[in-house]
Parts: C-alpha cells; sequence; structure tokens
C-alpha cells in the first residue's frame, strides 16, 4: 500500500486503474451532485487513512477542504503511475466548463469540488482511445487537439468531427431500452447521427418513471429535454406539459409502442435469419395480436425460443438495419422532430 504524509495527514493513493474509473465516473452526463460529490467522498473514505472519515464524517467538513485533500491525494496518484506527469490544465478546464454549460442551479458547495484542479491530461495520455466511453473520448481529443482554454464553438466542433456526443445539446429520455437501442441506429441510417448533433438519450425504464425524471432535471439543465411517449401516455404527456419549460417537449407515438412502429419486413428479416432453421416467421404471424410486442413474445413461446427480451431483440434488429424502407414513416417523422 502506497502511503503519503502531508502535515500529518496520511493517506494512500490510488491505482491508474483507480484514477481511470473515478474520471470516468465525473465526467458522465448526470447531475454534478451525482459526480462530483460521489466521487470526492469515495476518494477522502477510501484513502484517508489518518484522520479516518465515514462518509456521514465527511458531509460536515468544510467543502473547501475535501477540495484540497482530494487534488493532493490525486495529483500525487497521477506522478506516481504516469510517466507524464504534467498537466497544463485543458482537460480539466474543458470538463468544468462543459459542466457549468450544461447544468444550472448547482450548489455552491458542489461547485467548490467542480473547481478543483485536477491533473487529468497524464491519465488520458495512456488510455487506448478506441476502447473508451464517449465521455473520456471527448476529453481525450479536448487535451490532444487545445492549447489554450477552447470556445464554445470550438468544442461542437469538436464533438460534430469526431461524433463525440458531448458536450451534449440535447437529452432524449425515452420509456424504454428499444428505443434507447435503436433511434440512434436509424438516426445514422437517415444521415443524422445522434453523437454528432450532440443527442444523449436516456432510458427512464417505462412512461411512468419520464414525469419524475423530467421533473428531477427541468430546473437542472440548460439544454433542451424531449421525452419520446407510447400513445397510451397521452393524459400524462397533457399534465407534464403544464410544467414543462418552453424549451423542452413531448412526442407521443400515434398508434401503440415503439415496436408497433417498426418495421414488419425488418422484425421478420431479423428474427428469421437469428433463428434458422426454427419455423420461420410468417407476415401472419406479425398480425396476430394487436401489439407487435405480443407477435415476438408469440413467436418465441411457440418455437421454444426461450423467454422474449426487449434488448436482446432491439440489439438483433439494430445490427439488421440495412435498407430505407426498414424505417418506417413515423420512425422519420419522430426523428426529424428530434434532431
Amino acid at each position: 500500500m502506497n502511503l503519503l504524509k502531508s502535515d500529518s495527514v496520511k493517506y494512500k493513493l490510488l491505482t491508474f486503474d483507480e484514477l481511470v474509473i473515478n474520471l470516468d465516473r465525473l465526467s458522465r452526463f448526470k447531475l454534478p451532485e451525482n459526480t462530483y460529490y460521489r466521487v470526492f467522498c469515495d476518494i477522502f473514505s477510501k484513502y484517508m487513512i489518518n484522520p479516518k472519515y465515514s462518509k456521514e464524517d465527511i458531509a460536515k467538513l468544510d467543502f473547501k477542504y475535501i477540495s484540497k485533500m482530494v487534488k493532493e491525494i490525486w495529483n500525487n496518484s497521477v506522478k506516481e503511475c504516469c510517466e507524464c506527469k504534467t498537466d497544463n490544465g485543458i482537460a480539466i478546464n474543458v470538463l468544468q466548463k462543459t459542466i457549468k454549460n450544461t447544468f444550472c442551479n448547482i450548489d455552491e458547495n458542489i461547485n467548490i469540488l467542480i473547481g478543483t484542479k485536477l491533473n487529468i491530461s497524464p491519465v488520458l495520455k495512456l488510455l487506448e482511445y478506441e476502447k473508451s466511453p464517449l465521455n473520456l473520448k471527448y476529453l481525450i481529443m479536448a487535451d490532444k487537439t487545445y492549447s489554450d482554454l477552447p470556445s464554445n464553438d470550438d468544442l461542437i466542433a469538436l464533438r460534430e468531427k469526431y461524433s463525440l456526443c458531448f458536450p451534449v445539446k440535447k437529452l432524449l429520455i425515452a420509456e424504454g431500452i428499444t428505443e434507447e437501442i435503436l433511434l440512434p441506429v436509424f438516426a445514422a441510417k437517415m444521415g443524422k447521427n445522434f453523437n454528432n448533433n450532440g443527442i444523449y438519450i436516456l432510458g427512464a425504464g417505462g412512461k411512468s418513471k419520464s414525469p419524475s425524471l423530467y421533473m428531477k432535471l427541468k430546473d437542472r439543465l440548460k439544454i433542451p429535454i424531449i421525452l419520446l411517449f407510447d400513445s397510451d401516455a397521452k393524459e400524462i404527456c397533457l399534465a407534464l406539459e403544464k410544467q414543462m419549460n418552453k424549451k423542452d417537449k413531448c412526442i407521443i407515438i400515434q398508434n401503440g409502442e415503439f415496436e408497433d412502429i417498426l418495421s414488419d419486413n425488418l422484425i421478420k428479416r431479423t428474427l428469421n435469419k437469428e433463428y434458422e432453421p426454427a419455423t420461420l416467421m410468417s407476415s401472419a404471424d406479425l398480425k396476430k395480436h394487436k401489439k407487435m410486442c405480443d407477435n415476438i413474445e408469440d413467436f418465441y413461446r411457440t418455437r421454444h425460443l426461450g423467454e422474449y427480451k426487449k434488448s436482446k431483440v432491439a440489439k438483433l434488429l439494430a445490427e439488421n438495419i440495412k435498407y430505407e424502407t426498414d424505417i418506417s414513416e413515423e420512425i422519420k417523422n419522430i426523428l426529424n422532430e428530434i434532431l
């Protein structure tokens, strides 16, 4: 265990992998109190040796002290782990700027944590770009590209050039996993890449959860929020629209669920390709029930193919989107409205 002392304070250092994990957590698209506060508390509670603090103790501390000690632990960890030990501050400044351009009504104490000058460039330089998540790819490219703090237009140009999604321009809240997986793929097929346009999609986990998620975020985001609902959520939308910000909006599927507006040919071609030589799905199989999900579930049940899992089928469909006819007119209209 690598220990350091500073003014009678003793702490252990983060490994390189731990630095990466925490940097990833800090730069995700989440409310700052769900990133910065949690990461700083975790570092403070896990790596401080003497004095030792519980998370309850940390909540009572001066945030300037928390910022100071986490900065010292982090930056000394970087010096120990990374060959390049210098940092011109561009990457951390880009991260701080992106957070402040995206979120509003940030607590004063959280702002202190956000302003902490963590040396992150040496960590970014050692990451394998292709295997990194988009939030880290964004910081890697900013660190490589700029020698001075870039403007907002520069960061948008960077996002568009490298398809980075960050800085996020719009948040799309969808009801379920099918929309979350397929909408970006349909958009790309139409030549309207979600990442290039800064569209961040978030699955709420059901229409009952979408309004509460929106209400949690509506006064915390500077960017527009779009909500996509199934047709049976019209009353929910009417109630929600009375409380929505002018920049935000609801989109309602005209008839049924998202699966109901998928191309029949896409569904049939995908499932037949995946489960051949099982009894093939016919056009009649897609008309047995009013809801497409019921038809797909019936296909799995009657062919003894196991449980119908929406996420699995959505991924299979995404792999088989090839033709313009695979995108229904309503999906095209939804995507045009989003973008």
